[in-house]
């Protein structure tokens, strides 16, 4: 039998339950996913702003429903001001090997925003079977 030195799951130690509760408590009030993003959609859950934070060609190829166009790289100082500062943003990119929503997000907070990014991106929207929209 192997012993813990030997596993790399149990090679570092796992947190504390209070550690581990205070980190994925923080995740689940930095991040969401399709599927949660999907049913305040549909139930018409208001104070919710899509940001797409992709360039402007993947946005128009395909993006959630309602999603505004704001690319991670245009988030300037005057991009961010005209912001509503009560809503809460819902940040994205293309999927989990993209840190486009990832990067929005970092400068929306940073701006003293509200946001969380939607975890899986466009991809995994679609995986999900969900609706996209396409601008022509």
């Amino acid at each position: 039998m192997r012993t813990d030195v030997d596993s790399r799951v149990l090679g570092a130690p796992p947190a504390s339950p209070e550690v581990a509760a205070a980190f994925f408590s923080t995740r689940l009030r930095c991040e969401t996913d399709p599927f949660d993003v999907h049913a305040d959609l549909t139930a018409r859950v208001g104070g919710l702003v899509l940001l797409d934070a992709r360039r402007r060609e993947a946005y128009d190829a395909g993006h959630l429903p309602g999603a505004r166009c704001l690319p991670h790289q245009d988030l300037t100082p005057e991009a961010v001001a005209v912001l509503d500062p009560d809503a809460v943003y819902v940040t994205y990119g293309w999927g989990p090997a993209c840190n486009a929503g990832t990067r929005a997000a970092a400068r929306l907070a940073a701006a003293g925003l509200r946001v969380k990014e939607m975890i899986g991106g466009v991809e995994y929207w679609v995986r999900q079977g969900y609706p996209t929209e396409r601008e022509i």
